[in-house]
C-alpha cells in the first residue's frame, strides 16, 4: 500500500512538473482553451493526476478555469509589478532569516557561481549568468528551511519565468548588487541583507514601469 501511494505522489508531482513547463514554455495560448482529452494523451496519464495538476496550478496563478473550460492566464504590466513588489519582501525575509547561520562555505558557494559566471558572460556564454541568478535566489529560499515561504516563493519565480526567459536588468548592473548581498551574509547581517535583496529586486519595477521590458544577458 505504502508502495502504491509513493508511486501515485510521484506521477502527481511529474504531471504537475510537465504542466508548469509547458505553460512557461508557452504552449498554451492564453485565449485558447486547454483541451484535457489532448493533454491526457500527450502526457500518456488518465484525467485524475491531470485534473490535480491543473488545480494547483490555478491556485499558484498560473491558470484559470471558466464555464467554457481551463485556460492559461495572460498577465498584465500590473501583474508583473506585483510579483516583483511580493518577491522583495519574501526574499529579502528570506535573506534575514538566513544571514544569522548560513555556513562559510555556502557563503563561498554563492560568490563563486557569480564569479564564475560573470567571466563566462564576458566570454560570450549568454546564459551562463542567468542560470546564476536562478540559481542564486533559489538558494536563498530554499536555505531558510520554511515550506511556506519557499512555496510562495516558488509561484512568484514560476510565474515570472513565464513571462520571461531572461533579465530586465544588465548583468553589469545586477552582478555589484549579488556581491553586496553575498557580502552581508558573510558579514551575518540579516538587517543589511535584507535591505540590500529588496533594492536589488524592486529595482526591476523601476525598470517595468520606465516602459523598458528588453531582455538583458
Amino acid at each position: 500500500m505504502h508502495n502504491l501511494e509513493a508511486a501515485k505522489n510521484t506521477l502527481d508531482q511529474t504531471v504537475y512538473l510537465k504542466l508548469r513547463e509547458m505553460i512557461i514554455n508557452g504552449e498554451f495560448p492564453p485565449e485558447q482553451v486547454i483541451i484535457q482529452n489532448q493533454l491526457t494523451e500527450t502526457l500518456g496519464v488518465s484525467r485524475t493526476p491531470l485534473r490535480k495538476a491543473m488545480a494547483e496550478l490555478e491556485m499558484e496563478g498560473l491558470l484559470y478555469r471558466t464555464p467554457k473550460g481551463w485556460y492559461a492566464k495572460r498577465f498584465t504590466l500590473e501583474d508583473m509589478i506585483s510579483i516583483f513588489e511580493l518577491r522583495a519582501v519574501l526574499e529579502g525575509l528570506a535573506c534575514r532569516l538566513i544571514a544569522p547561520v548560513i555556513e562559510d562555505e555556502k557563503v563561498i558557494y554563492l560568490r563563486a557561481i557569480f564569479q564564475s559566471a560573470y567571466q563566462k558572460r564576458q566570454e560570450n556564454d549568454k546564459d551562463a549568468y542567468y542560470a546564476a541568478d536562478k540559481k542564486f535566489h533559489n538558494f536563498i529560499a530554499e536555505e531558510t528551511k520554511d515550506f511556506h515561504l519557499s512555496r510562495s516563493l516558488e509561484s512568484c519565480k514560476v510565474i515570472q519565468t513565464s513571462l520571461t526567459q531572461g533579465l530586465y536588468r544588465s548583468p553589469d548592473e545586477t552582478y555589484p548588487e549579488h556581491m553586496a548581498i553575498i557580502d552581508a551574509l558573510e558579514k551575518r547581517d540579516g538587517d543589511l541583507a535584507e535591505e540590500l535583496m529588496r533594492k536589488h529586486v524592486r529595482a526591476t519595477i523601476t525598470v517595468l514601469k520606465s516602459g523598458d521590458t528588453s531582455i538583458h544577458y
